[in-house]
C-alpha cells in the first residue's frame, strides 16, 4: 500500500458527485423517540465519478483519449491498492487560518468551518505543492503563503516546522483518496463507431477519502 503524490485529472473530477460524510447509528423506539450515536468525530469524504464521451470542453483530445486517461490512471494506482490526490472543485481553499500546534515548534495546517456557535476543524494533510504533480507529471506550484509568522511546509503531510511568530496561512489543498473498487466498468454506447464518433461511458466509479496516517 502506497500513496502516490499525483493529482487525479481535474477535467474528469470536475463533475464528481460527493463530499464529506459521517457514520451515525440511530436507535428509534416504538414511541418515535430516538438515540443517536456518532461513530466518527471527523468526516470522511466519498465521491462518485460518472463519465460519458464526448469529453467536456476542458479536455482537448478525442473521446478515446479521454477514456484512455481514466483507464491509465486506474491501472497506475492498481484500483483500491494505492491512494492519490483529488482536487475537489467545491472545497479546496483555506484563507487566513491560524495553524494548530501539534508539538514543539511544529504546527498543522487546518481549515475551519463555522456555523453559528459550532466550529468544525479539518486537518489539511495534502496541501497543494511539491512534490505533488498532475497526471502528466508536471509539478504543482507551492500554494501555501503566510500572512503572519513563517515556517517550512511539508506538502505531503500538511505539517509546518521551524515556525517563527504566530503562524497564519492561506493556500489550496487536495483530498487524499483511493478508488473504492477494483473493477473499472467501461461501456460502449450506441454511436457512430465506424466514423470515429464513439461514445463510451463509465458509470458510478467510487472514490473514498483515506485518512492519516494510513495513506
Amino acid at each position: 500500500m502506497s500513496f502516490f503524490e499525483v493529482e487525479f485529472p481535474r477535467n474528469i473530477s470536475y463533475k464528481a458527485v460527493g463530499g464529506p460524510g459521517f457514520s451515525t447509528i440511530v436507535n428509534a423506539g416504538f414511541s418515535g423517540q430516538e438515540q443517536r450515536n456518532q461513530n466518527w468525530q471527523f468526516a470522511r469524504a466519498k465521491y462518485t465519478i460518472s463519465l460519458q464521451t464526448p469529453p467536456p470542453a476542458q479536455f482537448t483530445g478525442t473521446p478515446q483519449q479521454f477514456i484512455d486517461l481514466l483507464q491509465a490512471f486506474f491501472l497506475a494506482v492498481a484500483g483500491k491498492a494505492n491512494g492519490f490526490r483529488l482536487y475537489d472543485h467545491k472545497d479546496n481553499t483555506f484563507t487566513n487560518e491560524a495553524l494548530v500546534l501539534v508539538g514543539g515548534s511544529t504546527y498543522q495546517l487546518v481549515k475551519r468551518y463555522v456555523s453559528g456557535a459550532n466550529t468544525y476543524i479539518r486537518t489539511i494533510t495534502k496541501p497543494i505543492g511539491s512534490p505533488a504533480v498532475d497526471y502528466t507529471g508536471t509539478a504543482l506550484a507551492d500554494s501555501v503563503t503566510f500572512s503572519s509568522g513563517s515556517g517550512t511546509v511539508d506538502y505531503t503531510t500538511g505539517l509546518v516546522s521551524g515556525v517563527s511568530g504566530t503562524p497564519v496561512a492561506s493556500g489550496k489543498f487536495h483530498f487524499p483518496v483511493r478508488f473504492d473498487t477494483d473493477d473499472l466498468g467501461i461501456q460502449i454506447e450506441e454511436s457512430n463507431i465506424a466514423g470515429g464518433e464513439i461514445i463510451i461511458s463509465a458509470n458510478s466509479i467510487p472514490l473514498i477519502e483515506v485518512l492519516a496516517p494510513n495513506f
